[in-house]
């Protein structure tokens, strides 16, 4: 926390040299404060903070990325006579094990089309879901794990074993 107090310390700071107390300048501020912080993550002591927070915004790239995809890609499906559905329930090996980080993986999982997550296994190692649009179960379970890497760029989440495609087998 010690890099977001300062960066919103930083922000109030511009905010009052700048003469106006506004949104447009406290935001111009907490800008100008990332920065700063990026140019001198170790003198600052908000290595961890500045690396999350990348990791935060690449993973919102990540996710509209996906979310257009899978949108067009279920659209396709409703235009086609016969779509290529695959329709299939999957069990996923998971890492990430605090109930927040496991939360926030169902949740952004449910928003993408073609994709319901079910539940887990009762150690929460395991995510079902069921999936459409999909060649196979791996193809299925790779997608999983490419939000999982994504959320684990930016969640203090403790993880679990390593899973991923060399673990699993269709």
């Amino acid at each position: 926390m010690r890099g977001l107090a300062l960066n919103i310390m930083l922000a109030v700071v511009w905010a009052l040299f700048s003469g106006e107390v506004s949104t447009r300048e406290l935001a111009i501020g907490f800008l100008l404060g990332f920065a700063l912080q990026l140019v001198f993550p170790d003198a600052l002591g908000t290595r961890s903070y500045v690396s999350r927070s990348l990791g935060l915004l690449r993973f919102l790239g990540f996710f509209l990325r996906e979310l257009t995809v899978a949108n067009v890609q279920v659209a396709l499906f409703a235009l086609q006579s016969h779509p290529p559905l695959n329709p299939m329930v999957v069990a996923v090996p998971v890492r990430l094990r605090s109930d927040s980080a496991q939360t926030l993986l169902t949740a952004v999982i449910t928003l993408m089309p073609g994709s319901v997550v079910l539940g887990f296994s009762p150690a929460r190692d395991e995510l079902y879901l069921h999936i459409v649009g999909t060649r196979n179960p791996r193809e299925a379970r790779e997608s999983i794990w490419r939000v999982e890497a994504q959320l684990l760029n930016f969640l203090p989440a403790p993880i679990g074993p390593a899973a991923g495609p060399k673990e699993v087998t269709p």
